[in-house]
């Protein structure tokens, strides 16, 4: 015969396994949503975070857009300043030539003068 006492497993002790394997899973599911929940939440903070910075982007390029519109005015008023500063200066460049008309008498020194005819001064030599 066999001297070591028979065991007799515990009732309780089968259901209680069965239970650890329950809750076991149980646990592994929660820690994989958990894993997931937190992913989920880093991609939803990336996102906040570009939608903030979209949002100052957009409020900035609003800001500039609003004191474009001035210096806009100020260039076109700038650049029509400018044509009429042209227009004038043309008109005064003929006005002044019309009034400049050569006197032909004068016209005819200068180009003898060019030409190296007419009076030039003599030098005076010292006496000795």
């Amino acid at each position: 015969k066999n001297n070591r006492p028979h065991f007799r497993p515990n009732p309780y002790y089968e259901d209680l396994e069965r239970m650890e394997e329950v809750v076991m899973s149980i646990l592994h599911n929660l820690e994989m949503e958990n894993t997931e929940i937190h992913e989920n939440s880093h991609k939803l903070k990336k996102e906040i975070t570009f939608s903030r910075n979209l949002l100052s982007q957009l409020l900035m390029e609003n800001t500039c857009r609003k004191k474009l519109v001035p210096l806009k005015q100020e260039s076109k008023e700038g650049h029509l300043q400018c044509a009429l500063n042209q227009k004038y200066l043309v008109a005064f460049n003929k006005k002044d030539k019309d009034q400049q008309r050569p006197d032909p008498a004068l016209s005819g020194l200068r180009k003898c003068k060019r030409a190296g005819i007419g009076h030039t001064p003599v030098r005076e030599l010292p006496e000795e």
